[in-house]
């Protein structure tokens, strides 16, 4: 099977391609426009394995949390080489496949992205346990969760920032911050992809990014609804 694989929640690309016979993953972090680039890199590691759209059967993404404007590009990217190719598609929420990339045995994995604002994209899973669903959010909110613990693992480019937040917010568990982080997440996304199309079956035609708070664009549409509103009263 040849599988494509990427993600673009953030403003690093992780981008994977798994055949029979090779393997091929890279990670780009910096100056990398999503929008620009991204095609390029998908001909690039094609050409590389000899292959073409036509040959893939199975495309994975992460579909969110993170930037608005990332996961639509990588999924409206994937989308239409599904329509050109007939691959099936299959999305993955981003931090399930953050965690899935480092897991500890017998202490929390936290992943978390920077959503702006002072506030974090957190997740918290033990063992397989999910002790926190995707929320967006700040240490504060899962305190119970920090301080019934010895030591937490912290993965994602931000697990620095989450965690001097989280000890100035009182945290008295200690922190392994990821070394490795950001991760190259191709392994993780196909593993998960794999799992999750044999369990549900590809993505619905109309199936998008999973947002979990509005954009600017959303807000900024919603104050200025509002305040013609409170104009006419």
């Amino acid at each position: 099977m040849n599988i494509l694989c990427l993600d673009t929640s953030t403003e690093v690309l992780s981008i994977g391609l798994k055949t029979d016979t090779c393997y091929e993953e890279r990670l780009i972090d910096g100056n990398f426009s999503h929008s620009e680039n991204l095609l390029a890199e998908i001909t690039s590691i094609l050409a590389r394995a000899g292959l073409e759209l036509g040959d893939l059967d199975l495309l994975v993404a992460t579909k969110g949390p993170g930037s608005f404007t990332g996961l639509r590009v990588g999924l409206a990217t994937l989308k239409g080489i599904r329509s050109a190719s007939g691959a099936r598609l299959v999305s993955v929420p981003t931090l399930d496949v953050m965690i899935e990339s480092c897991r500890h045995r017998g202490c929390a994995d936290i992943a978390v992205i920077d959503a702006k604002k002072q506030r974090f994209y957190i997740r918290v899973e033990k063992d397989g346990r999910v002790l926190c669903d995707t929320i967006d959010g700040n240490p504060a909110d899962i305190m119970d969760i920090l301080n019934g613990e010895k030591e937490v693992f912290v993965t994602g480019r931000d697990a620095r920032k989450f965690a001097d937040k989280a000890l100035s917010e009182g945290a008295s568990c200690s922190f392994a911050i990821d070394s490795f982080a950001p991760r190259n997440l191709s392994r993780a996304l196909i593993r998960l992809g794999l799992e999750q199309l044999d369990r549900y079956g590809e993505d619905e035609i109309g199936a998008g990014p999973m947002y979990i708070r509005r954009s600017d664009a959303e807000e900024a549409l919603l104050r200025k609804m509002k305040e013609r509103s409170d104009e006419k009263n």
